[in-house]
C-alpha cells in the first residue's frame, strides 16, 4: 500500500479533535471524509455505499513515507556518573529464543563510541567503541543463562561470563578473559536495554528473549562478586549505579531502577511483561501472588505499540455531527486507503432509543491478522495469498495480530490502534472465509447491519466498545435497545458487568453475533491505546500462553476464556460458542418456543414451516447460521426460562469442527453442533434476543432486503423499542 493512514483515536464524540497520521509514498495526497454504509463489493449484495461528507478536513496535503519501526526495549537516561565512568560491569540474566539471529543487543549505551553486550550469532560478545569480543560458546533458545561482562580501562582486561541456570545440560556455559585494546566506555548516551544505537544512528539490533534484573556498575567486579551475584548471595555487592528490577510496576509501562540512582527506564513498542523470570519456581501461576518470581520481560523485534508517525491533519468533529461509522478517504493517483473511525454521542446525550455496540475489542484482535501468512497457524494453506493489497502490505511490514506469533514463536499478547490497521478497512475480505473465496469478517461485515439499519430507517447510535468499558451500563441505560453486531468476541470483565446490569434493569439486548464475549480481554490502562488477551487452553486457539504467564499483565487477572472463570455467555445471553466451519451455514427451523405468546411479535409476517435464512449470504456463501455458531447449554447457565425460538441442525462434519473446550480424553464429543436463536425476559421489562451466528448480518441484505432474517431482524428491533414487550 502506497498510501496508508491511522487516527489517534478509534471513537470519537462531537466537539473532539482527532489526529490522522498518513503515509503516502508517492508524496501529495488527497483526504475526503465519509460516512459509511456498505463496504461489502460482492455484487450478490447492495454493493459498496458511502456517502462524501463535507468537511474541513476535505483537501490535499503533502505527504511522503513513514515508515514501521518495529521492536521493543528500555530506554533509560544516562548521568553524569555514568558518563565519566571508565570501568565497567554489566550483568544480568537472560533466556533467549531466537539465538539464530545475527546481531541481538542485550545492553548497551550510547552510539559507536559507546558499549554493547550482545549476542552475535549466537555467542555472547561485548563491543566497547569499535572493539569487541565473542566467547566460543552458542547459546540455546529457551534456556536461562547468567551473562556478565567486566571491563578494567586501566589493564584494557575484559571478563565475558556465560553459565547456564542450575540443571542445565554441562558444556554450555563459556568464560573468556583477555585483554583489549579498546577505547573507554565514557561519554554520554541513554541506556538502552534489549536494544542499541546502530551506526546509521536508529534504535536497532532488537534482541529476542527474556532480560531479568539487568545492572550497571562503574567497577570492574571480581569473581567473587560476580558469583555472589549469580547465587543470589547475601555478599552480592549492591554499589550498582543502575538495577532494573523488573517485578515491580508489572502492570506500567516503567521500569524501576532499584539502585536509587535514578535511571527509571521506559518501556518502548510494549514487550510482554508479567514473565516467568529465572527463579519461577512453578508454585505459583500468577505474577500477582509471587512478584519477586516475575522479574522477566520478553522482548520481540517485531514488537509494535506505536507507529509514531508525523501528524499529517487533525479535525475537529462539529458539535452537532451525527453518530455513525466515518472514513478519511485517502487518495493519490491510483492508490487508496480508508482510515475508519466512530463517531458516539456524549454520556447521558443519546440522539436515537438504539445503540449499536462496534466490537473495537475485537477489531483490536484481529487487527492485521497473518493467519495464512509467515506467522499464520494456516501459512501456506490458502494458494496466491496474499492477493489483497492489505494483505500484502501485513506480509511485507510483519504487522502482527493476536492471532499471530512473533518471529521467536511466542504468541503476541498485545494490540494497539496506533499503527495502520489494514484489515479494519471496508472493501476488505478475509481470505480463508467462504472456501478461500473469502468474504468480509469483523469490521466490513458489520456495516451489513449498518446499511439494513439505514434501508430500514431505523435510528441509532454507535457506541463502542471502548464506551462501555469506561462508562460501564451508564452508558448502555441511555437507550431501550442496544445490540452488537456480527462478531463481538472480546469483552472485557467492566463490559460484561454493564451488560448483565442492562437488562436486569430493564434493557432490551439484542445479541446479533456468533463467538460472542469468549476471550478474557483488558484495556491497557497504562497507555488507554491498545487491548491484551493471554490465550489459554482449553479453548479455540492459535497459540499458548506459556506456563505461568496467562495471568493479563494490565490487570493482573486470569486470563482464557470467560466460561472458565464461571461467565459463559450462556449464563445472560443463553447462548455461546460451539462450532465454527469455513464453509456453507445452515439454515434455522422454528421450534415450539416459537409459539409462546410472548415471542408472537418476534414471527410476524412468517409461516410456522418456514425455514430462516434458507438463501444465499454475504458471508460463508449461504446460510443464516454461520462461520461461527452458539447454541444453548444448562451446564454453563443457560436460564431456565430461555425459550429456545428456533435452530439450525444438519452441518456437514467434514468441514464443520466443535470448539477444543468442549472435547473431553481424545477428542471425545458426544453432543449435537446446533445454532439456537433464543428470548429470554429480564426483570423491569428487560430482554434478550439472540441468534448465535456470524453470518446472521450477512443475510440482511438478499432479495432487496425482503427476507425473513431481516424480517424478524426487524421486528425485534421494533418490538424491543417499544414502551413494554409486545405480548
Amino acid at each position: 500500500m502506497k498510501v496508508v493512514g491511522y487516527a489517534d483515536k478509534l471513537s470519537v464524540e462531537p466537539g473532539a479533535a482527532i489526529t490522522f497520521m498518513v503515509s503516502s509514498e508517492p508524496g501529495r495526497f488527497s483526504a475526503q471524509l465519509v460516512r459509511l454504509i456498505h463496504g461489502d463489493e460482492n455484487p450478490a449484495g447492495p454493493g459498496y455505499k458511502d456517502v462524501t461528507i463535507s468537511s474541513t478536513l476535505d483537501g490535499e496535503y503533502e505527504g511522503g513515507e513513514q515508515k514501521l519501526r518495529t521492536g521493543s526495549y528500555l530506554r533509560a537516561p544516562s548521568s553524569a556518573e555514568l558518563d565519566g565512568a571508565r570501568d565497567l560491569t554489566v550483568q544480568t540474566w537472560i533466556c533467549p529464543t531466537l539465538p539464530s539471529k545475527a546481531v541481538q543487543t542485550i545492553v548497551s549505551r550510547g552510539g559507536a563510541d559507546g558499549f554493547a553486550l550482545r549476542l552475535e550469532d549466537g555467542r555472547l560478545t561485548l563491543r566497547l567503541g569499535s572493539a569487541s569480543v565473542s566467547v566460543d560458546q552458542t547459546v540455546r533458545a529457551g534456556q536461562w543463562y547468567f551473562v556478565a561482562a567486566v571491563h578494567d580501562a586501566a589493564t584494557g582486561r575484559v571478563l565475558l561470563t556465560l553459565e547456564p541456570s542450575a540443571g542445565a545440560t554441562s558444556g554450555l556455559g563459556a568464560r573468556l578473559d583477555t585483554v583489549v585494546d579498546a577505547a573507554p566506555t565514557s561519554g554520554a548516551g541513554d541506556v538502552l536495554v534489549a536494544a542499541e544505537v546502530t551506526a546509521e544512528g536508529e534504535v536497532g539490533n532488537f534482541y529476542n528473549g527474556k532480560i531479568d534484573a539487568p545492572k550497571i556498575f562503574t567497577r570492574a567486579l571480581g569473581d567473587d562478586e560476580l558469583a555472589a551475584l549469580r547465587d543470589d548471595a547475601d555478599t552480592a555487592p549492591t554499589d550498582a549505579v543502575a538495577a532494573w528490577d523488573f517485578s515491580q510496576g508489572i502492570d506500567t509501562w516503567s521500569v524501576v531502577d532499584a539502585s536509587g540512582r535514578g535511571h527509571d527506564a521506559e518501556a518502548v513498542n510494549k514487550p510482554a511483561r508479567g514473565m516467568t523470570g529465572r527463579n519461577w519456581t512453578g508454585r505459583e501461576m500468577s505474577w500477582k501472588h509471587a512478584p519477586s518470581e516475575y522479574g522477566a520481560i520478553h522482548f520481540h523485534d517485531d514488537d509494535l505499540s506505536d507507529a509514531a508517525w508525523t501528524p499529517s491533519f487533525e479535525w475537529t468533529v462539529p458539535d452537532d455531527f451525527r453518530s455513525g461509522v466515518y472514513a478519511v478517504h485517502l487518495t493519490s493517483g491510483d492508490h487508496e486507503d480508508y482510515v475508519p473511525f466512530y463517531v458516539v454521542p456524549p454520556l447521558g446525550r443519546p440522539t436515537a432509543d438504539t445503540a449499536i455496540i462496534l466490537p473495537v475489542f475485537s477489531y483490536l484482535a484481529y487487527a492485521n491478522e497473518q493467519m495464512l501468512g509467515p506467522t499464520g497457524v494456516y501459512s501456506g494453506q490458502l494458494a496466491g495469498y496474499p492477493r489483497q493489497p492489505q494483505d500484502k502490505y501485513v506480509v511485507e511490514t510483519g504487522l502482527r495480530s493476536l492471532y499471530d506469533r512473533h518471529t521467536d514463536g511466542s504468541g503476541v499478547c498485545y494490540s494497539s490502534w496506533l499503527r495502520p490497521i489494514v484489515n479494519m478497512r471496508p472493501k476488505y475480505d478475509m481470505p480463508f472465509l467462504d472456501m478461500g473465496e473469502g468474504s468480509p469478517h469483523q469490521f466490513n461485515a458489520d456495516l451489513h447491519l449498518i446499511d439494513w439499519l439505514e434501508q430500514k430507517g431505523i435510528e441509532f447510535d454507535i457506541i463502542t466498545d471502548l464506551e462501555v468499558h469506561r462508562d460501564g451500563v451508564s452508558r448502555l441505560n441511555d437507550y431501550r435497545v442496544v445490540s452488537t453486531a456480527s462478531h463481538n468476541e472480546y469483552w472485557s470483565e467492566a463490559m460484561l458487568d454493564a451488560g448483565e446490569a442492562y437488562v436486569n434493569g430493564g434493557g432490551r439486548f439484542m445479541y446479533l453475533s456468533g463467538n460472542g464475549m469468549y476471550w478474557v480481554t483488558a484495556l491497557d490502562e497504562a497507555t488507554g491505546t491498545g487491548v491484551e488477551i493471554r490465550r489459554s487452553g482449553p479453548a479455540q486457539r492459535c497459540w499458548d500462553a506459556a506456563p505461568g504467564e496467562a495471568t493479563l499483565s494490565s490487570t493482573g487477572e486470569p486470563g482464557g476464556l470467560w466460561r472458565f472463570r464461571g461467565r459463559a455467555p450462556q449464563r445472560w445471553l443463553g447462548v455461546g460458542s460451539i462450532a465454527e466451519g469455513g464453509g456453507v451455514g445452515r439454515p434455522y427451523d422454528r421450534q415450539p418456543g416459537s409459539h409462546d405468546p410472548r415471542a408472537a411479535f418476534i414471527f410476524e409476517g412468517i409461516a410456522d414451516d418456514e425455514q430462516i435464512g434458507a438463501f444465499p449470504c454475504l458471508v460463508n456463501s449461504w446460510g443464516a447460521a454461520g462461520f461461527e455458531i452458539c447454541q444453548t447449554n444448562p451446564k454453563l447457565g443457560t436460564p431456565e426460562h430461555t425459550v429456545v425460538l428456533a435452530s439450525a441442525r444438519d452441518f456437514d462434519t467434514s468441514d464443520w469442527g466443535v470448539f477444543s473446550e468442549e472435547l473431553q480424553l481424545s477428542a471425545i464429543w458426544d453432543g449435537e453442533i446446533r445454532a439456537d436463536m433464543v428470548f429470554i425476559e429480564y426483570p423491569n421489562g428487560g430482554a434478550v434476543f439472540g441468534v448465535g451466528s456470524i453470518s446472521w448480518c450477512g443475510s440482511l441484505s438478499h432479495n432487496n432486503y425482503d427476507n425473513n432474517v431481516s424480517r424478524v431482524t426487524e421486528n425485534v428491533f421494533r418490538g424491543f423499542a417499544s414502551e413494554t414487550l409486545p405480548a
